[in-house]
């Protein structure tokens, strides 16, 4: 009753203070107490269902249904054992009737190329000061855990204007549409199929399905899963090669193999070798109490407790490193600790059930209306590429000499495992967390992904700033302004209202023509240079800001794992104390000792490390 009273007040504050200024604007505990108004209100008004015939899922024989994770993501909610499984729907943030999608000239207006060239194109590498590299991998890393559109529909091309005097390898530019979801009905927008789980379960580790677990859990060549529970890594402690993966019959196999590895490159190289031991550090963790459990029970648990780990460094460390201003901290923090902070909660556990008094993990599970997915809206605010830099300098953790540069291509898909051959990997952990991501910025798209050698010898390219565009306006995401108004964000009348820089605003003038046609993406790139679009030491917009005040709090608050069953009882006493006392620190402490002194008393490891110059 008292926590619904204060949702309310709260929403009403949120509601009331948007039309004077932005909520960073106001003095800390006001600007935080807005924060919490606008969740309110976004799960109010911002959560849309695109199903329409669920699928049936049945329970896996034998299978512990209550106590471990099911490798497509159902039986989550044990009343729909189908929400948040691989194979569902995206859901939406905005009202169904405004998520049609563009057609026709309306589609292609502006040039998605015009744009990739003119406001996207990197003219010069605009770092973030405070972050570092593995902070742009962490993101990527997670997102493949969350979302996948799949394959597209390549029976449908969409030709691409190409602006006057476009050097685009044989002049023509097509892009293969959005395969749609099955079971469309007329007059409902077009809804798409993800094919990852929806479920913060850590499937980018060990796949969304039966077969890929398998295969992560056997040596290459194998038939059978290894006995003990682990995942199967090198002599070296590497991931295994996917011999699945191959480039073209003549060439060698050089892919590593994990749950998700498309779109890879050296930083998701990193991040799942380092969680793949992870994992297996659990299991030995785990025998210990409990010795007698076979290899499933001990996999099984040890990826629960993998996946929550993972689920928590997010919410504690990436993204208050990503939102560095005491209320961005504070609010972020409190998604998993509460207002009683986390000495508290280790001290004396909860206090309270309520999720701002003690945090969402342990509090009752709650959809707020809505059956859980992740969302179209969720999936455009993450387009995030321009935080990749355009080369790697890799030097030696012990005296920060240089052994080897390499370009984005050199680092990238089977490429990434050959820059284990002249750095060890604590060099290249050590590498990336001294060196600083690109600015989500107009003008700071790396241009090596402007075009991309997708299938060289086929002629194949590709220009993943263009696309970018496309794909929002293939799946119904309104423009710029649209987007904020739908979201109860103030909604720019002007070009100076997206933003303070007099040249882009002429740019975006030249381009668009009217402040109504702005693509999302370029207005939140726009934002980052504007009074109320860039809170301070934040590394993305308000506007991206507000949908992940929405679904970050929703990974966690709709997940059992975290939030009924967050608790010994399922995830073992060793288990449990496990994600409450580590963190990303402690991963590498583990798995990475001598790169220690690097980190040292950095306040939090994706800001950069101490170069150990000697």
């Amino acid at each position: 009753m008292f926590e619904g009273l204060m949702d309310r007040l709260l929403g009403i504050l949120s509601r009331g203070t948007e039309p004077l200024r932005v909520w960073y604007r106001y003095f800390f505990p006001l600007s935080v107490a807005i924060i919490v108004g606008h969740r309110t209100n976004l799960r109010k008004n911002n959560l849309a269902d695109t199903e329409t015939d669920p699928p049936k899922r049945e329970a896996p024989k034998g299978f512990d249904i209550i106590g471990w994770r099911t490798a497509d993501g159902s039986f989550n909610d044990l009343g729909n054992p189908w929400m948040g499984s691989a194979g569902t729907r995206f859901g939406r943030n905005l009202p169904l009737a405004e998520t049609f999608a563009e057609t026709g000239d309306e589609l292609m207006t502006p040039s998605p190329r015009l744009i990739s060239k003119e406001l996207m194109a990197r003219k010069e590498f605009v770092p973030v000061p405070h972050l570092n590299v593995l902070a742009a991998a962490w993101i990527q890393f997670m997102v493949h855990d969350w979302l996948s559109h799949g394959p597209n529909d390549r029976s449908v091309l969409h030709d691409i204007p190409l602006p006057e005097g476009d050097d685009w390898p044989g002049g023509k530019m097509q892009i293969p549409r959005s395969a749609p979801a099955e079971g469309q009905h007329e007059g409902r927008p077009t809804a798409y199929t993800n094919v990852e789980t929806h479920w913060w379960d850590a499937s980018q580790l060990y796949g969304s399905g039966e077969e890929k677990i398998k295969r992560v859990r056997s040596e290459p060549g194998g038939t059978s899963v290894l006995q003990d529970g682990k995942l199967w890594l090198d002599e070296a402690g590497l991931l295994p090669i996917d011999g699945q993966a191959k480039i073209n019959a003549n060439d060698p196999a050089t892919q590593e193999l994990s749950g998700v590895n498309g779109n890879w490159w050296i930083g998701l190289s990193v991040l799942h070798t380092l969680f793949a031991r992870e994992h297996n550090a659990i299991v030995d963790r785990l025998k210990i109490d409990h010795p007698t459990e076979c290899s499933e029970w001990l996999f099984q648990k040890a990826r629960l407790v993998n996946s929550a780990l993972l689920a928590k460094i997010h919410t504690v460390e990436w993204t208050p490193a990503l939102m560095d201003s005491p209320a961005g901290r504070l609010a972020m923090r409190g998604n998993y600790w509460g207002l009683m902070g986390e000495q508290y909660a280790k001290t004396f556990g909860r206090a309270s059930d309520s999720e701002v008094i003690s945090g969402i993990p342990g509090s009752p599970q709650a959809h707020h209306g809505t059956p859980f997915a992740m969302t179209e809206e969720f999936a455009a605010s993450y387009r995030l590429h321009s935080l990749l830099p355009d080369d790697f300098v890799f030097r030696s953790f012990k005296d920060d000499s240089v052994l080897q540069v390499a370009d984005l291509a050199a680092v990238s898909g089977p490429h990434a495992r050959g820059i284990y051959d002249k750095s060890s990997f604590n060099d290249v952990v050590y590498s990336l967390a001294t060196e600083n991501p690109g600015a989500l910025v107009l003008h700071n798209f790396p241009n090596a992904l402007r075009m991309l050698n997708k299938k060289a010898e086929q002629g194949i390219f590709m220009d993943l700033a263009a696309i970018d565009i496309l794909r929002d306006r293939e799946r119904g995401i309104p423009r710029y302004q649209a987007f904020r108004r739908l979201i109860g964000a103030k909604a720019p009348k002007r070009f100076a209202d997206i933003t303070s820089n007099r040249q882009w605003q002429q740019e975006l003038k030249e381009i668009y023509g009217t402040v109504d046609k702005v693509d999302l993406l370029i207005g939140t790139l726009a934002e980052m240079n504007s009074k109320r679009g860039a809170p301070p030491r934040f590394g993305f917009s308000d506007t991206v800001f507000r949908i992940f005040v929405l679904m970050a709090s929703r990974r966690l608050k709709s997940d059992r794992f975290f939030t009924d069953d967050f608790r010994p009882e399922v995830y073992t006493r060793a288990g449990f104390d496990w994600v409450t006392d580590n963190g990303l620190k402690d991963v590498i402490k583990r798995h990475c000792p001598e790169l220690a002194i690097a980190f040292g008393d950095t306040r939090n490891p994706f800001f950069p490390w101490s170069r150990q110059k000697r």
